[in-house]
């Protein structure tokens, strides 16, 4: 959900277009080719893979005392009877509106935590509409502002949902299929140092 690398993929990969929440004069934006503001509405299907823009709705880009986290892009990717919700840094009163537009398009297996786990996002009633069974903290080692949070954290594992972070196991790989096959980098690239 943060731009840092961006540039670097705009530059090695074929990108058609880029969605977004940034203003419209950001740097990134002038190296897409074609770039369009993500909006709640917003579908289309890919290859068999269905994506559904849940947030932000228009008002929000309307509002100039909005936090920029509070535009996030929410995006639900679906394929084969799967799904994963991408909630970018949402926080709580972004997570009640989806509750009251969108309760049922909410649900997936897999969650990328909103807002790294930080204590202003993942309500229990978010986690509860979504029914993940992994939540997955996107979070740097040793970050400055401790993400995840020790309550939020342990709030996934109260509504039984399996928990990675990606400071302590790596980057994560899904594979969706009859069943859900997750790898992280550590695992599959352990040294001998690592004791296995």
């Amino acid at each position: 959900d943060h731009v840092g690398g961006a540039d670097a993929v705009l530059e090695t990969l074929e990108v058609g277009e880029v969605r977004s929440s940034l203003p419209s004069a950001h740097p990134l934006l002038r190296m897409a080719p074609r770039r369009q503001r993500c909006l709640a509405g917003q579908g289309w299907e890919w290859d068999g893979v269905r994506f559904e823009m849940l947030a932000p709705d228009a008002a929000s880009y309307a509002n100039p005392r909005l936090k920029a986290n509070a535009r996030s892009c929410v995006l639900r990717v679906s394929a084969d009877g799967k799904a994963i919700l991408l909630a970018g840094d949402i926080e709580a009163a972004q997570e009640a509106a989806l509750l009251v537009t969108d309760a049922a398009r909410l649900r997936a297996d897999v969650l990328l935590a909103p807002h790294h786990g930080s204590g202003t996002s993942s309500t229990a009633s978010f986690l509860q509409a979504v029914g993940p069974s992994l939540g997955i903290f996107q979070v740097g080692h040793r970050n400055r502002y401790r993400h995840p949070k020790k309550e939020v954290y342990e709030r996934y594992a109260e509504q039984g949902i399996r928990r990675l972070r990606t400071d302590e196991r790596g980057a994560v790989t899904l594979r969706f299929g009859p069943g859900l096959l997750v790898e992280t980098h550590r695992e599959t690239h352990a040294r001998y140092w690592h004791g296995r």
